[in-house]
């Protein structure tokens, strides 16, 4: 799991357009009063175009301590992300959320006739936004979140706004990426966002920003990203320096510090769609899948060994007669925690009578997983991709076939609860007597948790890195 995010209180499960529904939009949205804590001392750091060697040394205005700014980017492959992702109620700006402010302050907004927070996971950015366009008609604010979940929370904090158009939101099932979200918008815009720990996050946020911006004429674009320094680098500056001819670094505050990305380059290139492909056996027979994958997607395009292992185990029991059958058919199969849709191609091959539903938190996890089943000819019309939070939308005890590969990871720390509500959806949805094929770490145990969730549990394989148990729904 690249990166972390704050645990806040799980909201109730969302009433949005039916998975078969292929409307894409932005709910028009809107926010709680801005205020303004106390302000924090400025670092004596000068205004250098570029964050030098020194800021990263430890140089004593940075020094380690206790991380109070308790939030980052959000988790990729975010399934599940209901009890964690949903920005908490209103507490004024964390550190980082203060320094963006501040340097956006700094650089002005005024003439800007769009606000853009991205992946907002405390919901201050987008509160700052509303509050600095209060006085401008002709203004709008975008709120985009690559979660579903934390899209949710945002539509719930700032529902009054988005009833009036003030605020726009993304709402599900479909997914909107960032780049078609901001062809939306007006032409003089300013972007506030975390840093994501990736570099290639973050080159394909401000390249999606940049894009359908720099195709218009008389058009600008500011970015302001903050984070930790200790999490800063210089590398930083050179993917915005591919987008723009000015990049520098705002004063600091506390630990946190923004870059500041201004000044067009002349028809800046779009997002790219990474390539790659795998073998895998379908019935028996190996056969290329080719794999694409969108912005910072767990796995990137690749097959990771995890899957690997679950589709081998799998298609041996596919092949053998024991799924699948005449006498006991698989009318529906999910995907749940797409990612990259390397499970999801699997079942559009191998169950052609099947319909299939990828479903995933992640909007570059949606993207990726419909791209991945195009380039294989596999997007037919029986099988969907859906943005949604652990298969909220899906009718209890639905489905006959359950693959997981789920997330185990927080940040760089493995955390084994975040599976527990992906196998609570997973049970819900099931029907009697329907499968939960499921492949974790080996050195984790969960059989007993995956049997008192679901039902009686088979290990089908194990090597010295995954375990993959299949559950039966009592």
């Amino acid at each position: 799991m690249p990166s972390s995010t704050a645990r806040s209180p799980r909201t109730p499960p969302q009433h949005c357009l039916p998975p078969h529904s292929r409307t894409v939009g932005c709910a028009p949205a809107a926010v709680s009063d801005f205020r303004r804590t106390d302000p924090v001392p400025h670092t004596p750091a000068e205004h250098e175009p570029l964050l030098s060697d020194e800021d990263f040394a430890g140089d004593g205005r940075h020094a380690e301590g206790p991380d109070t700014d308790g939030f980052d980017a959000p988790r990729r492959r975010g399934v599940g992300a209901s009890e964690r992702s949903t920005p908490p109620q209103p507490q004024g700006p964390a550190q980082t959320d203060r320094v963006i402010i501040s340097a956006a302050e700094e650089i002005g907004i005024g003439g800007s006739d769009a606000l853009i927070a991205i992946d907002d996971v405390t919901g201050e950015l987008t509160a700052y936004a509303l509050a600095a366009i209060s006085e401008q008609s002709d203004a709008t604010v975008l709120s985009w979140a690559s979660s579903y979940a934390v899209a949710s929370g945002l539509r719930q904090r700032f529902a009054e706004q988005v009833d009036s158009g003030l605020l726009r939101v993304p709402s599900g099932p479909q997914a909107v990426s960032l780049e078609d979200a901001v062809s939306e918008v007006g032409d003089h815009v300013v972007a506030l966002m975390r840093l994501p720990k990736a570099l290639h996050a973050l080159e394909h946020r401000v390249r999606s920003l940049a894009a359908p911006i720099g195709a218009r004429e008389q058009s600008s674009l500011r970015v302001v990203a903050g984070g930790r320094v200790k999490h800063m680098s210089r590398n930083q500056n050179d993917v915005l320096a591919t987008v723009f001819s000015e990049v520098r670094a705002s004063r600091g505050i506390g630990k946190s510090r923004a870059l500041i990305g201004s000044v067009l380059r002349e028809r800046p290139a779009g997002p790219s769609v990474a390539e790659g492909s795998s073998q895998v056996a379908v019935r028996g027979q190996q056969r290329p899948v080719s794999l694409r994958a969108t912005g910072a997607v767990f796995g990137g395009a690749r097959a990771d060994a995890g899957s690997r292992l679950l589709l081998q185990t799998l298609d041996q029991a596919v092949a053998a007669g024991e799924l699948a059958t005449e006498e006991e058919p698989v009318t529906t199969a999910v995907d749940l925690g797409c990612g990259n849709g390397l499970l999801s191609a699997y079942l559009a091959a191998a169950l052609p009578e099947s319909a299939v539903l990828g479903s995933d938190d992640d909007t570059d996890a949606v993207l990726s997983t419909r791209a991945t089943l195009a380039a294989n000819g596999l997007d037919r019309e029986d099988v969907q991709v859906t943005w949604d939070d652990a298969i909220s939308q899906l009718q209890d005890r639905s489905v006959d076939l359950v693959l997981l590969n789920p997330p185990f990871h927080d940040g760089t720390a493995i955390d084994a609860t975040l599976v527990q509500g992906l196998l609570d959806a997973a049970s819900r949805v099931l029907r009697p007597g329907g499968q939960l094929w499921f492949v974790h770490n080996s050195h984790l145990r969960f059989r007993t948790e995956v049997e008192r969730r679901v039902g009686p549990v088979r290990q089908r394989a194990r090597d010295r890195r995954f375990t993959v148990l299949s559950a039966q729904r009592a």
